[in-house]
Formats: C-alpha cells, sequence, structure tokens
C-alpha cells in the first residue's frame, strides 16, 4: 500500500458521532501506515487527547465564523497547516468544515472528499448554496446512508461522485458480556442509577446519545410510561448523554410521575461498559444517518428497536424493530412485547452481532473508505 497523508477538516472535536467517526477513521488508518492529521475551526474539545494519543496531530483554525475564511491572517494560517500537513487527501466532515477545507481545496489543488454523516439537517435554506458552490472543488461524496446520497444529488454532487459507506463499529470493543459477569455488572449499574431499588432482573432499557430535540427523547419517555402502566414489568429506563433538552426530559419525567424509573446519568467515555448491560436498546430519532451508537449496541448483542429514519432500517434489516417516528403507540407496543419476551430478545440481540461482524466491521468500513482514497491517488496521479 502507498503511504499517503489525510488531512481532515471538522468544526471541533467535541463529543458526537462525526467526531467519533472520525477518531475510529485515524485508528484505522494509524494502524495500516497512513499518516492521519485534524483541522478543527475552533479551538480544543474532550476528544483532543485522544486524536493525540492516536499519534494524529491536531492544528487549530481558529475561526469562529466562516466570514474569517477571507482574513489575510486566516488564509495564512491555512497556508501554514497545508505546508506543515502536506496532505495528498483532505477529508471534510459537516457543513462548516466542508466549506473551510473546499478553500483549502482550491489554495493547495489537493483533492477533497467529505462524508454527509445525515440528511435534511444540515443542509437547509442558505447553506444549499454554499455548499453547492463548495462542492466544485469535491471530488467524492461519502454517504452513510442512500437519504444521505439522495439529499447530496439534490445539492448538486455528480452521481458518479457519491459512493454510499455506513459506518463501521470496533466488534471486539463493543461486544456482549460473558453472562455470569454481565448479571453482576447489571446488578451494579442499576444499584447506581436507581438506588431506591431494582434488582439485576428487571428489564433495562437504555439508550445512548446526545439529549437534542432531533432524538426525540419525549417519545421514549411516554412509550415507557406506556410500559410501566401496562402492569407486570418491573422494568427501569437509562438514557445517557449531554445535551440541551436535557432540563425539558427531566421536567416531562417528573410530569409523567416515572422518576423512580429513569435516568439520565449524563456522558459516558466508555459505552462498551453500558451497552451490553441493557436488554433492549431504543433509539426513536426523526432524522439519521447511521448512528454509532445503534451500531455498538446490536455489537454488543442487545436487541435494538429504532425509528423508520436515516439508514437505521437498513443497518437493522431483520435483526431488530422498527417503528415510524413519532409513532407512541407502536414503540409502546414494541417495549411491552419484548419485556415479556426474554427468548425473542436474545433472539434479536444475537443476530444484530452476527449482522453488524457482517457488513458492519470497523476493518470493512475503513478498507472501502481507503479505496476512495486510493481511487483519487490515482486519479491525481494521471492528470
Amino acid at each position: 500500500m502507498i503511504s499517503r497523508n489525510i488531512l481532515f477538516f471538522i468544526s471541533s472535536l467535541n463529543i458526537g458521532g462525526a467526531e467519533l467517526h472520525v477518531l475510529d477513521l485515524c485508528r484505522y488508518l494509524d494502524g495500516h501506515g497512513i499518516r492521519a492529521s485534524v483541522c478543527i475551526l475552533g479551538q480544543g474539545g474532550e476528544l483532543a487527547g485522544r486524536f493525540e494519543a492516536t499519534g494524529v496531530t491536531v492544528y487549530e483554525l481558529g475561526i469562529g465564523s466562516l466570514r474569517d475564511l477571507v482574513r489575510p491572517s486566516i488564509r495564512k494560517r491555512i497556508r501554514g497547516i497545508l505546508s506543515s500537513a502536506r496532505p495528498d487527501i483532505l477529508h471534510a466532515h459537516m457543513f462548516h468544515a466542508e466549506i473551510a477545507a473546499a478553500v483549502a481545496s482550491v489554495m493547495s489543488g489537493v483533492p477533497l472528499v467529505v462524508t454527509r454523516h445525515s440528511a435534511g439537517l444540515e443542509f437547509n435554506g442558505p447553506r444549499r448554496v454554499l455548499a453547492a458552490l463548495a462542492g466544485r472543488r469535491t471530488r467524492r461524496v461519502i454517504a452513510v446512508s442512500d437519504e444521505a446520497a439522495q439529499e447530496a444529488a439534490r445539492i448538486g454532487a455528480a452521481k458518479d461522485s457519491i459512493v454510499v459507506i455506513p459506518n463501521g463499529v470496533d466488534t471486539s470493543r463493543f461486544r456482549p458480556m460473558e453472562p455470569a459477569l454481565r448479571y453482576s455488572e447489571k446488578a451494579r449499574l442499576v444499584s447506581e442509577n436507581f438506588p431506591a431499588g431494582a434488582g439485576s432482573e428487571c428489564v433495562l432499557i437504555g439508550s445512548l446519545s446526545g439529549l437534542k430535540p432531533v432524538k426525540d427523547f419525549p417519545t421514549l419517555l411516554k412509550a415507557f410510561s406506556g410500559l410501566l402502566s401496562s402492569g407486570g414489568h418491573d422494568a427501569r429506563l437509562i438514557v445517557a448523554g449531554e445535551g440541551q433538552s436535557r432540563e425539558e426530559l427531566e421536567g416531562l419525567v417528573s410530569s409523567l410521575g416515572i422518576g423512580r424509573s429513569v435516568s439520565f446519568p449524563g456522558h459516558t467515555d466508555r459505552p462498551e461498559e453500558y451497552l451490553p448491560l441493557f436488554d433492549i436498546f431504543v433509539l426513536p430519532s426523526r432524522s439519521e444517518g447511521v448512528p454509532l451508537a445503534l451500531l455498538e449496541a446490536m455489537s454488543c448483542g442487545v436487541a435494538c428497536v429504532a425509528s423508520r429514519v436515516g439508514g437505521m432500517p437498513g443497518v437493522l434489516g431483520d435483526c431488530g424493530i422498527t417503528f415510524e417516528p413519532g409513532d407512541l403507540k407502536g414503540l409502546t407496543e414494541i417495549m411491552v412485547r419484548l419485556a415479556a419476551d426474554t427468548p425473542a430478545r436474545a433472539d434479536i440481540g444475537r443476530r444484530a452481532r452476527v449482522r453488524v461482524m457482517e457488513f458492519y466491521s470497523l476493518e470493512l468500513w475503513g478498507s472501502r473508505t481507503n479505496e476512495v482514497y486510493e481511487q483519487l491517488a490515482g486519479l491525481r496521479g494521471k492528470r
């Protein structure tokens, strides 16, 4: 394999799906002799140390707005980063980073790849115009789902430049837990989150995501309330993550009277210690691409339930259960049925694990992404 340098552009290194996606890709590239560096538009971020621990150089552009890209000092800074990183490929993630990377591509002549992580969220209104202009510098668009690919085509990307590559997951890190250990660890997790009392025999339902409106956690909370009201189910719900909707969600929990059975433990740096302990994983989003949390839960052998949006139905296939976004009645019925059927949960979880290992492993995802780099490098060499 020819050694080359990849320079990623991303808005920040705060914790989020796109940022973790880039971190996993940097780890894959490092393991295959390819040098990666990252340029963030702002400064710092909770994940910066993890990137640096992987051997990734992190550059800070230090801009607060895309308008700053016209400033001579910022242009000089971009030239300095390009001179230091010496990239063969630029790879941008998220709208603002796409614009900055397009500027860097114009300045350097280095080919640009962009990854679209969702559909219907980032590229609305005036952003569509800017994205179309930046798209003139884009040689390849990697879409994590068919919906993201269709949106890219509508905005103006050439269809032969778009490739669909769903996210991948580290199946050795995210894996089922040995039964005896799982039993004791689940008991510990339940006791930590529900001091009022619940045993390891309870049905533990979980979700892991940023707490923001698009994730539609109110529907999950109402469905969980319906599960408790249906009678006969000793169930608990853990929603791990942080975000702007936390206060609203806590208020809804209080109004529903389910505070003793719901916990918001906040963000976790080690989701692989949470996910195998869930009996059911639920992601009720109104819009998605291919969320890492869903793949991670499947890889841990958990029975997964997700709304029928973005790439989630395709990822689950027949190894999970889907419902229409916002369908409170449908989600409640699914949760009641699964809570009562331990063998069904185990069967769904086993099949989900196999599906992830076959189609969504980190190695497969990384190799397909690297094929895009190889193609662009070959085209550049010919030119």
